[in-house]
């Protein structure tokens, strides 16, 4: 490879055989709006913009997902690139890439050629000098061929399974004549799935207009992958659909179009299962399952890794496979004598995930997109909420789920509470069977997608024309008052405590839909009130547990009660930018723990009720007799732990919390998982181990406060509302507004790189314009055509 980046490796030659031609027209915020007259066209219009606004960012993906960051940044901290590039090499996206491409309909791979054509005249066209520090030379940033993209598609659709694991994949070396070899690092396991989002869809019973509404606020990184590009594409009488795509991935994966709008919060089901293989004494790669004895596949793998002096070596290591799929060198469980780890994953052979995704975009009523989930089978691991213009709501979770029969999702659950490993995988969204118990293979289900999966059709929807929601935990309560019950756990458990947040959305949704005449101005307002359910329930009788007992020594440190009481009492109950009190609060929450967040203990006093899901747990618990309060001293170490950060307990907010954009600090209003809130932003969760792109210098983090992400100074945002969407479909034509909270750009030098977030910052949100009147009608409007055989002709 030289510093221009010619190398193509997986090169096929269909780039550049055809002729592509897109109109662009560009809105406030750098929003593209690509019209063309076919598929091929319209991905190239896309590609090329997208790739314009981010192109390291995709880059850096596509190399990952080949299994080739070592070769372009040397090995990472603790081997980090070395053991993915190992684990990338045994999830076979590129031997799986040729697979996938031949199995999409005609009118897909026409899309994917051109988006792959419009990357690389991006490529072509970048000026070097503009690439962000990280980038380093840049060298790796290159034309590439649509099987290297057709990888990075698959690994988009591991998103939420296989691709989280692939440092442990890679690290997954048999135990030797010396014994097992060191555990994974814990920063070896992804971040997995986003943890939080809000999705609701309401229907014509609750609307002004009689029409569906959709309220959208998935919470997602603002550095690195795994953002959004918002977009507009259309093929007249064809594809007409506005909203957000996955940065590097063609359509349109949150939006709208006339008929429908839609959302989608990441699944608390699991779209993969770990499973604990019982090892044959004296040969660690044979495992038993039932009365058999069977032997683990190897594979040898070879990776490339810059010595950081110009050259190249290369390292070979051997890995294994049971009958299920890869094994792993697990954190802190490691690969023993006695124990393996493998998995399964639900996603490795869809090859309907942009088919999915992009029918939604063509469907004209709920009816139809159900029709489509249930023929498509392609969702991956997302809940979906709909209306249409007809005033019909609808949610479902279809995603790639693993069928088990009812006993063995007995002692699943069973496992989940009884086992401690099981159990402290479930705390991390990791579902483990008994790998040598054959009654807990995955079954094979006529209807589904694949075999071993739950056809879609058996799995959870609700239809109302009032409203449904979602906010990532389980299906069993996605709208007021009404459960979905009998489901397989693998879907997510039933009867169990919701997050704050679930209550929080479901009480003022409910409190919306019992009002009814909703409008897009009520939807947006319910997420800049950044009201906070916990301290609704709790601010005032803690302020009075309190009042009165003077300081308290917490670690060394006296605190004063009194002085915090106060500080509470004052406070707007919100986390507005000018919200005094609210990073006491936060820091009380995160003392007292997330265990007791969700139940009865240190913090409730009222149990969770499965009979009263929204209303508990409830109260305050009251004071011990005999021993320290526990809230007391939770209060002393929030006091400290700001006093620790430089921050006054009754700083505002605003002084407190920013995002870094470029060399610009700007201050951001919200909150996380303990305060309650629609409105999450947090200074944590952004960045998988392996992504490369940094969020500037973050603040020193306090020691013992990563639950809150409080660093030195504050709290510097790296995660939350990403794309901004409320739609009323009830009218002539679609009313939208929203934005894009970390901007359209990844550039720093770009104005999309910081306008987005200085929007977020005032609560400025802004019309989505669909129709040719609206788009005309934006005051920073410029237009242009793209065609493969010229130029940008921006005079038109």
């Amino acid at each position: 490879m030289n510093g221009e980046g010619t190398e193509v490796p997986f090169q096929d030659g269909s780039i550049g055989d055809d002729a592509f031609e897109a109109h662009l027209a560009v809105t406030t915020h750098g929003v593209v709006h690509v019209t063309a007259g076919d598929w091929g066209s319209l991905g190239y219009g896309q590609g090329w913009a997208c790739a314009r606004d981010n192109l390291p960012v995709i880059a850096d993906q596509v190399v990952k997902a080949n299994g080739r960051r070592a070769l372009h940044h040397g090995e990472g901290l603790q081997e980090s690139h070395v053991a993915s590039d190992f684990g990338y090499r045994m999830l076979g996206l590129v031997e799986r890439a040729p697979a996938l491409r031949s199995a999409q309909p005609e009118w897909i791979a026409e899309l994917v050629g051109g988006y792959v054509a419009g990357y690389n005249r991006a490529v072509a066209e970048l000026d070097r000098s503009r690439l962000p520090a990280w980038c380093g030379d840049g060298s790796w940033i290159r034309p590439i061929g649509e099987l290297e993209f057709w990888a990075h598609i698959g690994d988009v659709t591991l998103m939420a399974s296989g691709r989280n694991l692939a440092q442990l994949i890679g690290r997954a070396e048999a135990p030797g004549p010396d014994g097992p070899v060191p555990p994974s690092p814990i920063e070896a396991l992804g971040s997995g799935a986003p943890a939080s989002s809000n999705g609701w869809a309401l229907g014509g019973d609750a609307s002004a207009s009689g029409g569906g509404m959709v309220f959208a606020n998935p919470h997602f990184p603002w550095y690195g992958e795994a953002r959004f590009w918002e977009c507009h594409l259309r093929i007249p009488g064809t594809y007409d659909t506005y909203g957000a795509s996955l940065i590097g991935t063609p359509g349109v994966q949150i939006g709208f179009n006339r008929d429908v709008a839609w959302t989608h919060t990441f699944s608390r089901g699991h779209r993969f299962t770990l499973a604990s293989l019982e090892l044959v004494a004296g040969d660690a790669t044979s495992y038993r399952h039932g009365d058999d004895v069977r032997e683990m596949v190897p594979e040898e793998h070879v990776v490339e890794v810059a010595d950081g002096a110009g050259g190249v070596t290369t390292r070979t290591r051997r890995l294994w496979r049971s009958h299920m799929g890869p094994m792993l060198n697990m954190p802190l469980l490691g690969w023993s004598l006695e124990t393996g780890f493998t998995f399964r994953d639900a996603n490795a052979d869809n090859h309907s995930v942009l088919e999915q995704f992009l029918r939604m975009g063509q469907s004209t009523s709920i009816d139809d997109m159900r029709r489509t989930f249930h023929e498509v089978k392609g969702l991956p691991w997302v809940n979906t909420m709909a209306a249409d213009r007809h005033g019909d709501a609808w949610y479902t979770d279809a995603s790639a789920t693993p069928a088990l029969s009812p006993e063995a999702q007995q002692r699943f659950r069973e496992r989940t509470t009884d086992d401690f490993v099981a159990a402290l995988l479930y705390q991390n969204r990791i579902a483990l069977l008994d790998g040598s118990d054959p009654g807990d293979e995955w079954l094979d289900i006529p209807g589904a997608r694949s075999p071993g999966l739950v056809a879609p059709e058996d799995l959870p929807e609700l239809h109302t024309r009032s409203v449904v929601l979602n906010a990532n935990d389980s299906h069993w309560l996605n709208a007021p008052g009404v459960l979905l019950e009998g489901y397989t756990p693998m879907g997510g458990l039933e009867r169990t405590p919701r997050s704050l947040r679930t209550r929080q959305n479901l009480r003022r949704a409910r409190a919306l839909a019992e009002r009814g005449s909703v409008t897009n101005e009520d939807l947006i307002a319910e997420l800049w009130s950044n009201a906070s359910l916990s301290a609704e329930l709790l601010v005032d009788p803690v302020v009075q547990r309190c009042t009165g007992p003077g300081s308290v020594v917490v670690e060394g440190h006296e605190a004063d009660l009194d002085a915090a009481a106060q500080v509470l009492a004052n406070w707007d109950r919100t986390f507005d930018l000018d919200s005094r009190g609210a990073a006491l609060w936060r820091e009380f929450m995160g003392s007292v723990g997330e265990g007791a967040w969700l139940d009865a203990g240190p913090l409730f006093a009222e149990a969770f009720d499965p009979g009263r899901p929204l209303d508990t747990p409830l109260g305050l618990a009251p004071a011990p007799r005999e021993v320290e309060d526990p809230l007391h001293h939770a209060m002393g170490h929030a006091m400290r732990v700001l006093a620790a950060a430089g921050i006054a307990a009754d700083a505002a907010l605003g002084e407190v919390q920013w995002a870094i954009r470029g060399t610009e600090r700007v201050p951001v209003h919200g909150g996380g998982e303990c305060e309650g809130m629609l409105n999450v932003l947090a200074p944590s969760g952004a960045l998988p181990p392996a992504s490369l792109e940094p969020m500037g210098d973050p603040p020193v983090r306090i020691p013992g406060r990563d639950n809150t992400g409080l660093g030195k100074g504050g709290y510097q945002v790296s995660y939350g509302t990403s794309f901004v969407m409320v739609v009323d479909l009830g009218g002539d034509q679609p009313e939208a507004e929203g934005l894009l909270a970390y901007g359209q750009s990844c550039f720093p030098d770009s104005p999309h790189h910081v306008d987005g977030t200085r929007a977020y910052s005032a609560k400025a949100t802004r019309p989505l314009r669909y129709t040719d009147d609206q788009i005309a009608a934006d005051p920073e409007l410029r237009s242009f055509t793209l065609s493969s055989a010229t130029g940008p002709d921006a005079s038109t």
